[in-house]
C-alpha cells in the first residue's frame, strides 16, 4: 500500500511539472507568435519628405545611368540648360558626329517646389523618347527645411537661401538661418530644394 501511495504522489508531482512546463511553453509560444505577427505587419508608411528624398536620389542615379550609357555607346552627347528663374530644365541629346539633336523639357508647376535633379530626370527621359516615371511627375512636396534650400516669404515674397545656424553669411544674396525658418515655418515656402549651390538664386 505504501508503494502505491508513493507512486501516486510521484505521478501527481510529475503531472504538476508537466502542467507547469505546458504553461510556460504556451506562454513562450504566444509571445513568439505575437512577435512574429508584429514583425509581419505592413511596413510603416514613409513620410512625404522621406519619399521625396528617395525620388531625388533615384532621379540622380537615373540621369547618371542614362548619360553613362550614352557615353559608352557614343550615341548622344547630353547636356542640360537649367533656368532657375523660369523653373525649367531642358535636356539636349545631340547625336555624336552629327548636327541632329533631340530636346526634352521639364517645367515646374507654379505651386510645386523646383528640384534640378527631378527636372533633369524628366527632361532626359523626354529627350531620349523614354517614358517618364510617374514618381518624377508626382513627387510629394518637401516638408522639412534644410540647409541649402531656397525659401520664399509668403507675405513679403522675399527669397532667401537657408544657411546653417552660426555659419558665416554668403558674400552675396539674401540668406536666412535654419533656426529662424523653422521658428516661422508658416511664413516660409520651400521653392527650391535642389541644394546645389547656396546663392545661385540671387
Amino acid at each position: 500500500m505504501e508503494n502505491v501511495e508513493k507512486r501516486y504522489e510521484a505521478a501527481v508531482e510529475n503531472a504538476r511539472d508537466a502542467i507547469e512546463e505546458l504553461r510556460l511553453a504556451a506562454y513562450a509560444k504566444g509571445f513568439e507568435d505575437a512577435r512574429r505577427e508584429l514583425m509581419a505587419q505592413a511596413p510603416v508608411e514613409k513620410t512625404a519628405q522621406e519619399r521625396r528624398d528617395e525620388i531625388v536620389e533615384q532621379a540622380k542615379a537615373d540621369v547618371e545611368r542614362l548619360r553613362t550609357n550614352n557615353r559608352l555607346w557614343r550615341t548622344f552627347d547630353i547636356t542640360f540648360d537649367i533656368n532657375r528663374e523660369n523653373r525649367t530644365v531642358e535636356a539636349i541629346a545631340k547625336k555624336v558626329f552629327s548636327r541632329t539633336a533631340f530636346y526634352g523639357t521639364a517645367i515646374c508647376a507654379p505651386d510645386d517646389c523646383f528640384n534640378i535633379h527631378i527636372g533633369e530626370a524628366i527632361a532626359i527621359h523626354r529627350a531620349l523618347g523614354l517614358e517618364v516615371p510617374d514618381e518624377y511627375l508626382n513627387a510629394p512636396q518637401p516638408t522639412e527645411v534644410r540647409v541649402g534650400d531656397v525659401v520664399k516669404h509668403t507675405d513679403t515674397s522675399e527669397i532667401a537661401t537657408v544657411i546653417e545656424d552660426g555659419s558665416w553669411p554668403p558674400l552675396t544674396g539674401a540668406y536666412v538661418y535654419q533656426r529662424d525658418v523653422e521658428s516661422a515655418r508658416r511664413y516660409a515656402r520651400i521653392i527650391d530644394d535642389s541644394r546645389t549651390e547656396v546663392g545661385e538664386w540671387l
